[in-house]
Order: structure tokens, then sequence, then C-alpha cells
């Protein structure tokens, strides 16, 4: 989406990327709603040495954000919020002031874009790197004599202004989605020119990945609003601690005389970027502008594993979302949403995944029996986001329960975490 070049960045040719609503969210098919699998099956006892599942929870969703009931936009706080990172143990470690960033700070009712008047909160956060590079760009602005595209807050301490929220400049916000696209475009691409953020930039892909606003009030029109903010390229993300949204589709074959299931599980190339080697969900990807939970694990399926995509348009199940707030290494803010979804296989091996050796995307598939997909789980050889999606996966088929796992709820509850960003939605009438 964002190849630097020499043409200038117009409205249309932004337009142009944009799915309109009716596109980017079908209507749900009736035939593709969930349906339970009654099918008895015998709970995992926990390998030796291990007393439960909940500190692998912990550890995958480690990133700890700031409380909805903490956020407002009263910029006369200097007590910035904070993150941490949860330790499998459930402790709040290695803690960081961030700066909100919000589409607007006006809620005025003369703004004319029906977006801004349903930004209840901020869409993302800022590292005190990040924030302070968008300083430095509105400062330039400002000194050319240009308008700045941003919209900075502080509050005053004893010795110093400290800033407290950024958002988009109301000219920006006035343009609406294009325009904070253009913006955003810029800036990044700028950062990535002049070396700025390497270790996240470097994993630039040129995919272009929504932004959503908050959802308006039940009682208010929602047709009226535009569910998109603006789009930004895949791998800067991160840089503004926004969500991305993602598919994971875990195939299974359980036989229906036994109840013995058996998961098909990949291992990851050794040169993916991220996560090399590591297993994963049968199938998985993220969700880029344009694109829907189904489209998205349809594409997925036949491209990482060649699966036959009418079987899979006709036989997948979607079971849920899986929230994945998660902090890299680095301290990066990496607040995921991804959509769940099972696939049952023919007990025959009619049909299973298959390694695309044009797509380079998987090593090797291998059909594990549930009791060892536990085990690997257990030993960390999975990837974060994936181990959850496992965890999550052999709860809802019962392998998992109360009776074999001593902090079920916790375990329950962890995993569905709230996060104080807006996720995917639609306009309803």
């Amino acid at each position: 989406m964002f190849r630097r070049s020499t043409r200038i960045i117009t409205k249309s040719s932004i337009q142009r990327r944009f799915y309109n609503t009716s596109t980017y969210f079908p209507s749900p098919s009736p035939s593709r709603s969930y349906h339970a699998d009654f099918t008895p099956v015998k709970p995992l006892s926990l390998p030796a040495g291990h007393h439960s599942l909940l500190p692998l929870v912990h550890s995958c969703n480690n990133l700890v954000l700031p409380s909805r009931s903490s956020l407002d936009q009263d910029n006369s706080d200097t007590n910035l919020p904070t993150i941490s990172t949860r330790s499998p143990t459930g402790e709040s470690i290695a803690t960081e002031q961030v700066v909100p960033f919000h589409l607007s700070h006006t809620t005025d009712s003369h703004i004319t874009n029906p977006t801004l008047t349903i930004s209840r909160g901020p869409v993302g956060f800022l590292r005190p790197q990040v924030a302070s590079a968008l300083e430095d760009d509105h400062q330039k602005h400002q000194l050319s004599g240009a308008a700045s595209p941003w919209d900075l807050r502080y509050a005053k301490s004893e010795s110093q202004s400290i800033l407290t929220s950024v958002a988009f400049a109301d000219w920006v916000n006035d343009g609406g989605k294009y325009t904070r696209t253009m913006h955003v475009e810029r800036i990044v691409g700028d950062w990535k020119k002049h070396g700025h953020f390497k270790e996240i930039l470097r994993g630039w892909s040129d995919e272009a990945y929504p932004v959503f606003c908050h959802p308006p009030a039940l009682s208010q029109s929602a047709h009226l609003y535009d569910p998109i903010a603006f789009a930004i390229e895949r791998a800067a993300l991160p840089l503004f601690g926004l969500a991305n949204f993602g598919a994971l589709l875990i195939a299974y074959v359980r036989d229906p005389s036994t109840g013995q299931t058996m998961i098909w599980i990949p291992r990851r190339s050794l040169m993916k970027r991220t996560w090399p080697g590591k297993l994963d969900v049968t199938v998985g990807g993220g969700m880029g502008l344009g694109d829907t939970p189904l489209s998205t694990i349809l594409r997925e399926s036949a491209e990482e594993a060649l699966l036959d995509s009418d079987y899979v348009n006709e036989y997948i199940r979607p079971v849920g979302v899986l929230p994945f707030p998660n902090r890299s290494p680095g301290g990066w803010i990496l607040p995921g949403l991804y959509h769940l979804f099972d696939l049952p296989l023919p007990l025959d091996g009619s049909i299973h995944p298959r390694i695309n050796a044009l797509d380079g995307e998987v090593e090797a598939f291998e059909l594990l029996e549930v009791d060892e997909v536990l085990k690997r789980l257990l030993e960390g050889r999975f990837k974060s986001s994936s181990a959850l999606a496992i965890v999550d996966f052999l709860i809802r088929h019962g392998f998992v329960t109360d009776e074999t796992d001593p902090r079920y709820m916790e375990i329950c509850r962890a995993l569905k975490p709230d996060m104080p960003v807006p996720g995917m939605w639609r306009p309803h009438a």
C-alpha cells in the first residue's frame, strides 16, 4: 500500500483502497452458522510437572493495557496511563507510561464528519519514542509555516509541559478516513526512509490494514457512521499501538465411535521472519483492508494448506473471537483480535492440509492426538496467539475442564480480556 513514489497522493487514489461497507462486511450466511458437536470426549490430564494452563495463558496474553475507566480526554492530568508486561505468574512488570492516540480531541456538534462524534476513547497508545517523533513532525510543520496534521495536548507540571494526548488536527478530520490515511502514510514512510524504528519497520509488507473507530452507542443510528478511521501499513501497527485483526482456523479429525480427536498442526517455515520453526494453528492470516474473516480464512486455507475452498466454505464453523493483547520482547504494543474457526475433516483422510511449496509458509503438517498437542503447548513450542487458540479449542471441546485444571475459571477469564481499543464492527439500520 505505502510504496513511496514521486506521484502526488490524492483522495481518489486512496479511496480506491477502501471497500464500501456492504462489501467489507457481507451479510452472514445461515449455512455457516455454528452447530455443536455432541460427540463425547474424555477430558485430558495435564502432563506430569504441570498444574495448570494459566501460566501459559499469562505468558501469551502478556500485555496489560490501561483500563477503560482510567482513560478519558482530560488533558490536564499529568499522570499518564501505563502499560506493563504480565509475567507467567500473573505479576505486572516492565511498566511504561504511554500517550493515548485519539482520532480527535473535538466532539462538538458542529463537526461535520460523523466519524468524530463516536470517538469515545483512544484508538491506540504511543510509546515515548513514538510520541516524541510525532512532536518533532508537528514542530517541523509549525516552523515551516504549514498546518500540522497533529493536535497535541499538554498538561503543565511544576517544571515542564507533558504531552498527554495526540490526535489528528480538525482540518485533517474534516477530510475523513482518506485524509487521515494520507498523513499516516506520509509520516510512516518518512520514518522508514530515514531509518527510524528499524526494529519495527524492517517488516514492511506494503499491506494496508484497517483501523476502526469506536462504535456508536446502540441507541444511535449506526448506519450514519463509517466504521473505518484510516488505513496503515501493517508493519507500523505497533508504533501506534493499534489493534490488528486476523482469522485462525483449527482443522481436526474426530472418530464418532470413540471420540478420539486429532488436530492438524503445521510447523512454520524456518525462513519466516516471525516465529520461525514454531508450531501453529492449521491455518491463519491477518485481515487486510477490504478483507472479511471468512474471505481471509478461505484465502489462507487455499494458499497455506491447499484445502478445497468449496469444502471449507461448506463445513467451516465460526466459534468466536480471541483477544490477544501481546507485548513484544522489545516492549512494543500489539493488541490483536482474531476470529476463530473450527473445521471438522473427514475421518477417511480424503481431505487434509498439504504443503504448498510455492507459498513457503509451512515446513510440515502433522496430525497429532490432542494429548500430544497439549504436551507440546506446555513445552512452549507454539506461536503465542496460536497457543491461545488451541487452549480455547481444548476448553470448548471439553478436553480441559474445571475437573482437570484447578485454575479453570481464571483461564477462561484470562482468555477474554477487555481491551480499550476499537474492534471490528459494521453499521446497522
